[in-house]
C-alpha cells in the first residue's frame, strides 16, 4: 500500500478528487442552488430597474435584418388597427409547405394559450372552476369556431398582433421571423369559420342621394322689346 502511494501518478489521481469534491467551497463555483428563478415575464416587470442597467431608449431605429429575418434587437411598434396594417397582404407564396409550416409554428407558439385547434382552452389560459383550475383569468379569444374572431379580422391586423403583441398577448416579433408570421396567419385562414368577410361598405344615405331638380334658368330679354 505505501508503495502504491509512493507512485506520483497515484498521487496526484488523489489531489484531484480532493480538489474536484471541494471545488464548492470556492467563491467562482456558480451552484443552481444559488440561482434565481423567475415566473414568466417576471424579469420585464421589475421595478426599479437596476442601477447601471442598459436602458433602450423609446423609438429607438428599427433594426431589420433584411426580408424573412429575425429582428431580435427592436420590434419596431405597429398599430394593428392603422389602415396601413388592415391593407397588408403576405407578400410570401402560399402553398401547401407554407401552411404545414404555419401548423407546426401555431401547434408550438400559439396552442399553449388558443388551443391546439384555435378554440381556446389551451394549456396556459385553460380554466375549470368545477375542478378549481384557474390559470388566467381572461380567456384566449377563439381563432376558430362559431364566434372565431378570425372571420372579422384582416390578416394584416393578424399578422401585426403576432408581430407586436395585444393587449394581454405577448409580442412574437422577435422569435419568429417575418415569413413564419405569415406562415402562420395562412394557417389560421384554413381553421374552421376563420376564413376573413371584410365588413360590409355603409350604404349611402337615401336622403342625401336624393338631390333636388336644378332651378330653370331664367328667360333671357337680351335682344327682345320688353
Amino acid at each position: 500500500m505505501l508503495e502504491t502511494l509512493k507512485n506520483p501518478r497515484i498521487l496526484l489521481a488523489f489531489g484531484g478528487v480532493f480538489l474536484a469534491g471541494s471545488a464548492w467551497a470556492f467563491p467562482w463555483d456558480i451552484d443552481m442552488v444559488d440561482s434565481r428563478a423567475f415566473r414568466a415575464y417576471e424579469w420585464a416587470m421589475l421595478s426599479p430597474i437596476p442601477e447601471g442597467a442598459v436602458q433602450r431608449p423609446s423609438g429607438a431605429v428599427e433594426r431589420a435584418r433584411g426580408v424573412g429575418g429575425y429582428q431580435n434587437d427592436y420590434i419596431a411598434p405597429l398599430d394593428r388597427n392603422g389602415a396601413n396594417v388592415e391593407a397588408m397582404v403576405n407578400p410570401y407564396e402560399v402553398g401547401e409547405k407554407t401552411v404545414a409550416q404555419g401548423k407546426k409554428l401555431f401547434q408550438t407558439t400559439c396552442a399553449p394559450c388558443h388551443g391546439i385547434e384555435g378554440k381556446g382552452g389551451g394549456p396556459v389560459t385553460h380554466n375549470d372552476p368545477a375542478k378549481n383550475i384557474r390559470r388566467f383569468q381572461v380567456p384566449a379569444p377563439m381563432l376558430s369556431g362559431e364566434g372565431a374572431v378570425t372571420a372579422i379580422r384582416s390578416d394584416g391586423y393578424i399578422y401585426g398582433t403576432i408581430r407586436n403583441g395585444g393587449s394581454l398577448m405577448p409580442k412574437y416579433g422577435a422569435s419568429l421571423t417575418d415569413q413564419e408570421r405569415w406562415s402562420i396567419v395562412a394557417y389560421i385562414r384554413t381553421l374552421d369559420g376563420a376564413t376573413y368577410a371584410p365588413p360590409a361598405a355603409a350604404a349611402p344615405d337615401a336622403a342625401a342621394a336624393t338631390t333636388s331638380a336644378p332651378a330653370a334658368a331664367p328667360a333671357t330679354t337680351k335682344g327682345k322689346t320688353p
